[in-house]
């Protein structure tokens, strides 16, 4: 028997026997009655805490203007609001749009400073989004600014639905 067919024969016996395990466990957990207890650091539960609390603003019950109202519900997401950011940048190709996405964001960064920049690779793409806006028209605005401040990166310039920061 060479050294391959042990190897094999090993990480078969191996992976049937893991099979097994997995089994009884789920068995266990499944079973009538049976109780599981999750173990989590201290940080980790005050933070999940504070993710469940309302904001200052859902709290105080202030009246929201007429602009929200008509705006679509936000609704939050893993710690994230759902708004909008304005695409800057997009491109699949390996070779330069990293750097192409990065050079953007920087000359953005420079113009709008108070404009939070994103540069994220969602394969096969590279992207540049620019911005947390609550509404659609927010965005709309940021990226008439952005076309008129950087003409060559109009055609790109589009907003898009995203998870967002809550400010």
């Amino acid at each position: 028997m060479n050294l391959y067919s042990r190897l094999f024969s090993i990480l078969l016996i191996l992976s049937v026997a893991t099979v097994s395990a997995m089994a009884d466990i789920l068995e266990n957990l499944n079973r009538p009655g049976s109780t599981v207890t999750v173990e989590q650091p201290q940080a980790l539960a005050e933070r999940l805490r504070a993710s469940e609390t309302p904001s200052s603003e859902e709290a105080s019950g202030e009246e929201t203007s007429e602009e929200e109202k008509e705006a679509p519900a936000t609704h939050r997401v893993k710690g994230k609001t759902v708004g909008y950011r304005v695409q800057v940048y997009a491109d699949n190709n390996q070779r330069v749009a990293k750097a192409e996405a990065r050079q953007r964001e920087r000359a953005i960064g420079r113009r709008f400073p108070a404009m939070m920049t994103y540069v994220a690779y969602a394969s096969p793409y590279w992207r540049l989004r620019v911005g947390d806006f609550r509404t659609q028209a927010e965005a709309e605005k940021a990226a008439t600014d952005i076309r008129r401040a950087f003409p060559s990166y109009a055609k790109e310039v589009r907003v898009v639905r995203d998870r967002i920061n809550a400010r």
